[in-house]
Order: C-alpha cells, then sequence, then structure tokens
C-alpha cells in the first residue's frame, strides 16, 4: 500500500509541476534469448490498440524486427483502447518503470512533448546515415516536432475526404462530387439525398452526418477563412465572425436545413455504422475507416476532395507516431525500434493491417496502398489533399482544451446558440492557456 501511495504521490506531483523529474528505471534492461543464449536489450514500448492491431505487432511487426536485430528484444507493454493512456505513462513514469517508447498521436503529443519526457532526436537524426527525413510526407513529420525540436517520428496518418455511397447518388439523380464543389454544391446535393423512405414523416436516409469531432469540424472553419487558434497557441479564435460562420454552416447541416441527423436521431449508430447500413450518403472519413468498411457494405462507394469553402478548400490531418522518452537506458536500440516502425519495413506491415498511409512515402504512394483490394477508384484523394490539409491544434492545456471542447454537443443538440458556444469556448480555452479572459 505505501509503493501505490507514493506512486500516486508522485504522479500527482508531476502534474502540479508540469515537468516530470527522472529517477532511474528499476524495469528488467536485458533478458538472455532461449533458442541462442544471447543477452539482448530489453526496449520496451508503451501502445494501446484494438485486438487486430495487437495480432499485427505481436505476429508480425516485433518478429519481423527481432529477426534482424537479435541483440535487441520487444516488450509490448499495451492496452486495449486509449482510456487513461496518459495517466498511465505519468504513473509509470513517476513509479521509476517508464517504458522506452511510447506511441502518441497528434492529440496527446504538445502535451507530452511539453514537459519535457520526450527525448530530442535532431541530434540522433543528424548523425545517422541511414535514416533519410525527406522520406517522409513534411506536413506529417511536422507534426512531430515541438519549438523547433524533433521529438518522434511518424507512422501513418490519414486526411479527411468525403466519402459517399454511388448507389444512392445514382438512384437519386444527384453528380458525383469532385473537385467543383463547393458550399452551395455540397448541400444542394445533401438536401437531393435526404429522403423519407416509407412516408411516415421521419427521415430514413440523410445526405450527410456531421460527427462532432474535432478531427471533422475544424475543416469548416478553416473553409470559411477562420481558425481555432492564433499560430503561437497564445490565444483561442473560436469568437472570431469567421470561425463562428464556418462552424454555424457545419451545425445548421442538422439544425436549419434537416440534411444531418441530430443525435437522437442517429438510431445509436457511429456515423460510419450510418453511412455502412445506408442511412447516410456521405460522411467526412479517413482512411483508417477503410478495415471497418470492408467487413459489410454491399454497394458502390467512393472518396471525393472535401468542398471548397468561401476562403479555401481545407481538411484534417489524423496522425500516429511513436517518441523515445528521455528516461530510456537504451537510446541507440530504441532509435532503431523506431526507425523500423516508420520505416519502409514497418510501413508494409501497417499496410497488411489495411491501416491508413504510411508515412513513409514510398510506401503510401505505391500500388500495393493506392490498388489495394480496400481501395475504391478515387483512393489517391486523400494524398492529393495532403497540401491543403491541417492539424487542428492543441495547446498544451490539453485536459482543460479537451473540457472546453466537450460542451460544444450543445450547439448540436440545438439547446444552445453557435455564437454563444464560440464564445464560451474562448473564453474557457483563453482562461486556461494565458490565465486571462480576452
Amino acid at each position: 500500500m505505501k509503493k501505490i501511495l507514493t506512486v500516486i504521490l508522485l504522479a500527482a506531483a508531476a502534474v502540479v509541476i508540469g515537468k516530470l523529474v527522472f529517477t532511474p528505471n528499476v524495469r528488467p534492461e536485458y533478458d538472455v534469448d532461449p533458442k541462442t543464449g544471447h543477452k539482448r536489450v530489453i526496449v520496451e514500448w508503451f501502445n494501446y490498440a484494438t485486438p487486430e492491431f495487437l495480432d499485427l505487432y505481436n505476429t508480425y511487426l516485433i518478429p519481423e524486427f527481432e529477426k534482424t536485430h537479435p541483440n535487441i528484444k520487444i516488450r509490448l507493454n499495451a492496452s486495449l483502447g486509449d482510456t487513461g493512456y496518459e495517466a498511465k505513462l505519468m504513473t509509470l513514469i513517476a513509479g521509476k518503470i517508464s517504458p522506452d517508447i511510447v506511441h502518441v498521436t497528434q492529440a496527446n503529443f504538445p502535451m507530452l512533448a511539453s514537459k519535457g519526457i520526450l527525448l530530442n532526436l535532431n541530434s540522433i537524426v543528424a548523425g545517422d546515415a541511414t535514416f533519410n527525413i525527406h522520406d517522409y510526407f513534411e506536413q506529417v513529420m511536422d507534426g512531430m516536432r515541438f519549438q523547433d525540436k524533433l521529438y518522434g517520428l511518424p507512422s501513418d496518418f490519414s486526411t479527411i475526404a468525403l466519402v459517399y455511397n454511388k448507389d444512392m447518388f445514382d438512384k437519386c439523380g444527384v453528380p458525383y462530387p469532385d473537385e467543383t464543389w463547393d458550399w452551395p454544391k455540397f448541400l444542394w446535393a445533401a438536401k437531393k439525398l435526404t429522403k423519407d423512405l416509407n412516408g411516415d414523416g421521419r427521415i430514413d436516409q440523410f445526405g450527410f452526418v456531421n460527427v462532432n469531432s474535432y478531427n471533422r469540424w475544424p475543416a469548416w472553419v478553416w473553409m470559411n477563412g477562420g481558425d481555432m487558434m492564433t499560430p503561437d497557441l497564445k490565444r483561442c479564435l473560436m469568437d472570431d465572425p469567421k470561425s463562428v460562420e464556418g462552424l454555424q454552416f457545419y451545425v445548421d447541416l442538422s439544425t436549419k436545413y434537416h440534411v444531418a441527423p441530430f443525435s437522437t436521431q442517429n438510431l445509436g449508430q457511429s456515423f460510419e455504422e450510418m453511412f455502412r447500413d445506408q442511412h447516410a450518403a456521405m460522411i467526412a472519413d479517413s482512411r483508417y475507416a477503410y478495415k471497418f468498411f470492408a467487413k459489410g457494405m454491399d454497394f458502390k462507394w467512393d472518396v471525393a476532395p472535401m468542398p471548397k469553402g468561401k476562403a479555401c478548400r481545407a481538411t484534417t490531418f489524423i496522425w500516429g507516431g511513436n517518441c523515445i522518452l528521455a528516461t530510456t537506458k537504451h537510446p541507440k536500440e530504441s532509435w532503431e525500434f523506431l526507425k523500423f516502425l516508420s520505416g519502409y519495413e514497418g510501413a508494409l506491415l501497417n499496410v497488411k493491417a489495411g491501416n491508413a498511409f504510411p508515412a513513409y512515402k514510398k510506401v503510401a504512394v505505391s500500388d500495393i496502398v493506392l490498388k489495394s483490394a480496400l481501395s475504391p477508384p478515387h483512393d489517391k484523394v486523400f494524398l492529393d489533399a495532403i497540401p491543403y490539409g491541417r492539424q487542428a491544434p492543441f495547446p498544451i492545456q490539453y485536459a482543460e482544451y479537451s473540457q472546453a471542447m466537450s460542451k460544444m454537443d450543445e450547439a448540436w443538440a440545438g439547446r444552445a446558440t453557435v455564437p454563444d458556444i464560440c464564445k464560451q469556448f474562448a473564453k474557457d480555452v483563453n482562461l486556461a492557456v494565458t490565465g486571462e479572459v480576452w
């Protein structure tokens, strides 16, 4: 009980001071290969995953790496799902049993980097002649930088594109979406595709699903010339008229135009399930959804660019990657595994799992990805969106920002106006980030 209390107190203290004090790692650092009797360095990888990905890691990825690196043993410390992921990591670090490598996303990376717990890779990259940073998509690699320092390597990513049911479009006589689509064309099509199929006065088929997700709605703010935060992440801009107007159009798809469902109209389904079961003609989704789609869609479908707004065309990036912790006793071995996870071999294994695009360009643009059994005809739309794709900003005050964002539900439910919600959001975020209300 005393040990447990000590861990909890250490974790709490780390949160209070905003920086973690590193202490010696007491977990096993070496083991012996039972087949050869050779001593191996243990590199622990902390991650979360679905059952499919756990199978990928344990059956393909880790054995493939260990085959070519017999002096390294990879120990996977993974849980199903990401609930409490950051809290578990902080507890491991404070409890002196920190892993060597940790999985990150665009959401939690800034917070983790700001705490000083990640290893700066600038000098490692500069000194490794076998590594070429230009082998990766620049925009995705930029997501793993914090204050001009590279703290990790991306492994996979996707932009968001417009996914649509071709059969529904054909039946309703609506032309397929393409690069000429703007908001008026999109709205016209969504109205044509919204149907009460059985005449009971309730909509059975929606034109679109405007899910309240931070990986979705920011694109509509950008399309209108607005933004969530200033570039230095010191001030929230959601109360700017352009930001409000952009979000207003997105929410109005439910509350005003009725071409997208309220939460009470989604039949208890996710937006991807609504699309799969043909309750929605269009959704904005990532390539991560392909494995889900492959399980039961008996209609023709394809992908198209996001519609252009008043100011520009825009979409969001979703990515995953891995970082080495500054506490590691084995930076050399950890770097070798990190390169493998994000490099050519790791990219090929990610493709086997039906994942999104590998961050490694050579594989991402190859036929094994773009002409796979999972790919629709215009799969390359996701790659074409990279130049106008952006990462939704996450201040280092991760918990407070997420809490403020949760109040957005009120706008989608029609219980609060978009201007009021945006004003409150900006107030809450500015208070959390600067301690001031602008």
